[in-house]
């Protein structure tokens, strides 16, 4: 439930994260680096919104989503989320940031254990694993083939595949009713009709949730709000994905060779 108003150190209720992203001139350069990760970085993503990072590989996507979730420390410049730092941010709203990373983790248990990671039994709704496993596009597996969210997977269960894994990594993070979710490449392993499916449902999220995609596959970012195409540490082109369209020319004729 909703604290309504927190003591200093106690984490507050998701329903008072209002989750506006703010960076100004963010630098990051990691330990024994020769040259910084993140150069100059600038923009503004207002809450409810959906933030593409595009970019080839190595351009520094994944490093400015980790400086989102706090993972990478600011250099230089500042970021800011709800007007907090973003370890601020994680401290005060743990449960209201879910992340899926490219690489799923899961645990050897129930289906419902793994999407409910760490919560006691009592403390599950089993109504709302469900809801997470229909967005993620599991549910109809989940329902004709098994044992529902008693199916075992690991290695006394089912073994999945990674398309599998990764849509069960997805409805892990829907579970929590995100404010903030971050995908890093979340969909690369989904075949195109269940991906369309899961964007589908991803951009259907309440309004009030805010967030943040990397993808090499553009069709899943078609319809971001801000797109940021990413070179060498640097925003070399942001806007609409129209917009970068026509400023990166090597985005262009990607899209283009996609039919987008």
């Amino acid at each position: 439930p909703d604290s309504g108003s927190s003591q200093p150190g106690e984490s507050a209720g998701p329903g008072d994260f209002v989750p506006v992203i703010s960076v100004r001139g963010l630098n990051v350069t990691y330990p024994d680096a020769d040259e910084p990760a993140l150069i100059d970085v600038s923009f503004d993503l207002p809450p409810g919104r959906h933030l593409a990072l595009a970019g080839p590989s190595g351009a520094g996507k994944s490093t400015l989503a980790d400086a989102i979730l706090g993972v990478a420390v600011p250099t230089a410049g500042s970021i800011s989320i709800g007007g907090l730092t973003p370890r601020e941010m994680i401290k005060k709203y743990a449960g209201a940031v879910a992340y899926v990373p490219q690489t799923v983790a899961l645990i050897s248990g129930s289906v419902r254990d793994n999407v409910a990671l760490g919560l006691a039994r009592d403390a599950v709704d089993d109504d709302a694993i469900w809801r997470a496993l229909e967005s993620a596009s599991l549910a109809e597996f989940l329902r004709d083939s098994r044992d529902g969210l008693e199916t075992v997977i690991g290695e006394r269960g089912v073994k999945l595949s990674g398309g599998q894994r990764q849509r069960l990594g997805i409805a892990r993070a829907l579970y929590s009713n995100p404010r903030l979710l971050v995908l890093d490449e979340a969909t690369s392993a989904l075949d195109a009709e269940t991906e369309h499916a899961v964007t589908t449902a991803l951009a259907s999220l309440d309004s009030s949730v805010t967030t943040v995609t990397i993808a090499h596959r553009l069709a899943t970012i078609r319809s971001a709000d801000l797109v940021l195409y990413m070179e060498d540490g640097r925003v070399k082109a942001s806007g609409t994905f129209d917009e970068v369209r026509t400023m990166v020319k090597s985005f262009d004729r990607q899209a283009g060779l996609l039919g987008l």
